[in-house]
């Protein structure tokens, strides 16, 4: 006998409602770590769940696709984000930041402290103002506790900066080392030759397992000392459509020689990882 259409559209409904669910519950804590390199243009934006649940987001891209990241890789119904990081104040990392911050619930914001008067920068502070989200100024030797076992080592920039640095952004960019069971991830922001150099020198540790490639594979960035120094087996430039011939070839031929499996947002999409 067949159904009429009242019992149709109730039937579709239930269909749609099951679906949603069995997505919800995809998306909830399963004990491992998750860490999204997001597929957002020409800038940076990394999410990162915990075993537990808990959310960090590393750079806000370079327009509204990190919210879109967010709502495909997050419950529909768990609007708390536990902890942005702001590597730098380029517009290609943070411009979806303040809406985030109109969006969501915000546990805290990490971030250098590097002085920039950008209007979308600014509007962070006063954000981060209106709804009491305490901001924290992080630097070099700083551990930063997300659960047990997940920990966020600040690596770059140290207060002061070393004399003869230049006053620029991204040799101001937070690197961190991301730790979880074993599991390293080396986030580098916009870094330079000279803070690379720096930090071989000191013999900090860079080893990581992935690598969160500097500057979209700009020339400015992974020299080859501090590439042999993180030996990382997978390495992600997030990059999109550009003028400035990101990634470099050579830099993605250095990172092959190396023996790194190069993966690229603008050809792979979001690229997950996944730790257990």
């Amino acid at each position: 006998m067949p159904l009429s259409p009242s019992r149709w559209i109730v039937l579709t409904i239930l269909l749609i409602a099951a679906g949603l669910s069995m997505r919800e519950w995809s998306l909830y804590p399963d004990g491992h770590l998750h860490l999204h390199f997001l597929a957002v243009g020409q800038g940076d934006s990394a999410l990162i769940v915990t075993p537990e649940g808990k959310s960090i987001v590393i750079d806000g891209g370079p327009d509204w696709s990190t919210l879109e990241g967010l709502g495909k890789y997050r419950p529909f119904l768990n609007r708390h984000i536990d902890l942005l990081v702001l590597s730098h104040p380029n517009l290609d990392h943070l411009l979806s930041f303040p809406e985030i911050l109109k969006r969501y619930s915000v546990g805290g914001i990490a971030l250098s402290g590097a002085e920039n008067s950008l209007p979308r920068y600014r509007e962070i502070f006063a954000l981060a103002a209106k709804n009491a989200v305490p901001i924290i100024t992080v630097s070099a030797g700083q551990t930063v506790n997300i659960e047990k076992g997940v920990n966020m080592n600040i690596l770059w920039p140290p207060k002061p900066m070393p004399k003869g640095f230049p006053k620029n952004d991204n040799d101001q960019s937070v690197v961190l080392m991301l730790t979880y069971n074993g599991h390293r991830a080396l986030f580098t922001g916009d870094e330079e030759h000279q803070v690379e150099e720096t930090l071989v020198r000191s013999h900090t540790d860079l080893q990581a397992n992935i690598l969160k490639v500097a500057h979209h594979g700009s020339r400015t960035s992974s020299s080859t000392g501090f590439l042999l120094a993180v030996h990382p087996s997978l390495a992600v430039i997030s990059v999109g459509e550009n003028t400035y011939g990101h990634p470099r070839p050579e830099i993605v031929k250095r990172l092959e020689a190396m023996g790194a499996e190069v993966r690229r947002t603008d050809e792979d999409g979001t690229v997950e990882v996944v730790w257990k």
